[in-house]
């Protein structure tokens, strides 16, 4: 026992810090907060890794008590354990950058190269040999070259992914990407360098802890959903400010108005008072902001986004029942599942306009919000559609941001599943539906 612990000492601490991150992380998490399975499998391989190599530590030192045979097998689980942490961490930063792969083929070719790289390091096993070295015993031989040579192959392949990213991250990200990159250079560079120095678990627990206290952190989660409330809680005040701001103008003329009907009244011109009487409606109502439903921030949203499609000359026909029940749920969800949608539907609408070469006057989208007679809560948004991509029984992106669009409409699938309701997108002949029905009051 003693001799384990004393070879197993780097990974023993290793492991302890691993534990008290993890523990750390699930303490601060709740149930709003995303989980990215990469970022999951990271941390728990991380883990075996390390085990692993404690115990291959502690074999090759006790080459007179622990066979040949023994050393084979927990070195050659290690090394798995080793290019899977790899692959894992490959995966993650393309998942953080939405570029994980859809196509089937890219799909199966990294499935075998995964699969030829690790029947090769199994092959090779018996090829492992012992070092006595001045500190310690250790490992070498072909096995372990085809790990050392997995590493620049990812970090080459993590760079052309990620270059473009790092420029228009946000900083948490960008450290994050840094910070694993270059730990993964400099220790792989170490140990090949001096071969004595097992710092494996610690290379692997300084990325899991980069990734577990960077972009996978809690905290930043939960920072992220307050900023986006706060900006949308900022959109509408800013909105009510400057309404306050015409009405303030409007009131200021209305003894201008007043005058000019009363000379239009003495020359009898109705029809100028009539004209003049619109314009003043039309003023009034432009600059009032509308009430579609109690809840502050979804009313905030609906007015918000009601204004960027007219920008766009795409009218949004609501039909929404001003007392629907929506504070059961959280308000940065309505913000992602409504907003998502509305804003796709409007690109579309826009798209669809375009194409018709001049007939704006039939763009119009059509969002429905209603409780059903089940307790439900359905969001409904319809529109016109220039062209619609499936690919891989998906919807595919035609935004010039590629991944943004999947992205959006997966986040609205998880947040429906999150409240344990349907996400459905259909083609009612050339009209594109998105629905979300959610039960009312579970979260």
């Amino acid at each position: 026992m003693p001799d384990i612990l004393f070879y197993t000492r780097l990974q023993t601490g290793c492991l302890v810090f691993l534990l008290y991150i993890g523990f750390l992380v699930i303490k601060g998490k709740d149930e709003n907060t995303k989980c990215n399975v990469f970022s999951d499998c990271l941390y728990y391989f991380g883990i075996l890794c390390v085990i692993f190599d404690g115990l291959t530590a502690w074999s090759v030192n006790m080459i007179d008590s622990v066979s040949m045979a023994t050393n084979i097998v927990l070195h050659g689980i290690f090394y798995l354990l080793l290019e899977t942490e790899l692959w894992f961490m490959y995966f993650y930063f393309r998942s953080i950058v939405g570029r994980l792969p859809k196509a089937i083929w890219e799909k199966i070719l990294f499935a075998c190269i995964a699969g030829s790289v690790a029947a090769v390091t199994l092959i090779t096993l018996p090829d492992i040999k012992i070092i006595q070295g001045k500190t310690t015993n250790y490992s070498y031989g072909t096995p372990v070259y085809i790990v050392f040579s997995l590493v620049p192959l990812f970090l080459g392949f993590i760079f052309i992914f990620g270059r473009k990213f790092v420029r228009r991250a946000d900083p948490v990200k960008r450290l994050t990407f840094v910070s694993c990159f270059a730990t993964v250079a400099s220790f792989t560079l170490l140990q090949l360098i001096f071969p004595e120095f097992l710092v494996t678990s610690l290379n692997v627990s300084l990325i899991v802890i980069s990734v577990a206290l960077n972009s996978e952190n809690p905290i930043f989660h939960k920072l992220e959903r307050l900023l986006k409330k706060y900006e949308m809680e900022k959109n509408y005040y800013d909105r009510l400010d400057e309404i306050e701001q015409r009405q303030a103008i409007i009131r200021h003329d209305e003894k201008h108005y007043l005058a000019a009907i009363g000379g239009l009244c003495a020359e009898g011109k109705t029809e100028e008072i009539e004209k003049l009487l619109k314009v003043m409606n039309i003023e009034l109502q432009k600059n009032t902001p509308k009430k579609y439903v109690r809840n502050r921030i979804a009313n905030a949203l609906l007015n918000e986004k009601e204004n960027l499609a007219l920008k766009e000359n795409i009218h949004i026909d609501f039909q929404i029942e001003p007392e629907v029940e929506l504070d059961c749920f959280e308000e940065i969800d309505i913000i992602a599942m409504f907003g998502n949608l509305i804003d796709n539907a409007v690109r579309a609408e826009k798209e669809w306009k375009e194409s018709l070469s001049g007939s704006a006057e039939k763009s119009a989208v059509s969002i429905k919000l209603f409780e059903t007679e089940g307790n439900f809560i359905m969001f409904v948004v319809e529109n016109h559609f220039f062209r619609i991509d499936v690919k891989n029984g998906r919807l595919a992106s035609t935004k010039q941001v590629p991944g943004e669009h999947g992205l959006g409409l997966f986040n609205v699938r998880q947040l429906c599943e999150k409240y344990r309701g349907i996400f459905d997108m259909e083609i009612d002949g050339e009209i594109f539906v998105s629905s979300i029905c959610l039960p009312k009051g579970r979260k």
